[in-house]
């Protein structure tokens, strides 16, 4: 079993859920999708997570999702969190790919700051990305993804320590900027929302959104199974910062989970 591989493969699911939304809608830089070619593998499991109902609330929920990850040696990988993509560079310090990741929606019904503002529909987003290996313990990526909710655009590095064979910290800084659609669809308020809501309208530009940063541990016990912990804060920025949605500029978010290495 490799398991500094699975271990990155483990942290990139894992750094996705935390303090954020949709389980996967930060993939890429924010996941960090590991570095280097191994051996196939399956690995299952699920996860207990609190996260902000939406960005800029001060409600918070508490959710239980299930974890898939299947990654093959030559790139192609399908998961819960990642979505089905395949890294076409897929060396030992270098990274480029494309994926198709899921986008989770809005429920109004998650806070009552949101009534009125009606749904937001889950969708699927396309994503390029870029991961490079720049010095022992770090990575540096880029991710560019988009949808029918607009375009987002993730930068950061992440800095691994490995404790012995089983146990590994992982901390990842990074940076989203999205353009205007994403911005109007997440945190402005239109006309009939206005009306529906009270809220005054507000209609963000595109920039700098928000900015995390996440630290998860991932510990492997009784041979194939790890035990995966993790806490994210971020902050949001920016015209998204102060959109009259925003109750918390501030978001904290963690989770537990447990997987088991099937191969």
């Amino acid at each position: 079993m490799h398991r500094p591989l699975l271990v990155r493969a483990a942290f990139a699911a894992a750094t996705a859920s935390t303090a954020l939304p949709g389980l996967a809608q930060y993939q890429g830089i924010v996941s960090l999708p590991p570095v280097g070619p191994g051996d196939s593998r399956l690995l299952v499991g699920g996860a207990t997570m609190i996260r902000p109902a939406y960005l800029g609330s001060d409600d918070h929920v508490l959710t239980v999702v299930p974890y898939v990850d299947y990654a093959h040696r030559n790139g192609f990988y399908a998961s819960v969190t990642s979505g089905v993509g395949w890294s076409f560079v897929n060396g030992p310090a270098t990274q480029v790919g494309v994926r198709l990741i899921p986008r989770f929606g809005r429920d109004q019904d998650n806070s009552s700051d949101l009534r009125g503002m009606g749904n937001i529909r889950p969708g699927v987003e396309g994503s390029v990305y870029w991961t490079q290996a720049v010095a022992p313990g770090w990575t540096v990526g880029l991710n560019l993804r988009g949808g029918d909710k607009g375009a987002e655009f993730d930068a950061g590095a992440r800095r691994d320590w490995q404790w012995g064979a089983a146990t590994r910290l992982s901390v990842t800084g990074f940076m989203t900027a999205a353009d205007g659609r994403s911005q109007q669809v997440w945190h402005g308020v239109d006309a009939q929302q206005s009306l529906a809501s009270g809220l005054p309208a507000f209609a963000p530009s595109a920039g700098l959104r928000n900015l995390q940063l996440a630290a998860t541990v991932n510990h492997f016990f009784a041979g194939r199974w790890v035990a995966i912990g993790g806490l994210g804060l971020g902050s949001l920025v920016g015209d998204a910062a102060d959109s009259p949605l925003t109750r918390q500029r501030t978001h904290l978010g963690g989770f537990i989970a447990i997987g088991y290495q099937a191969f």
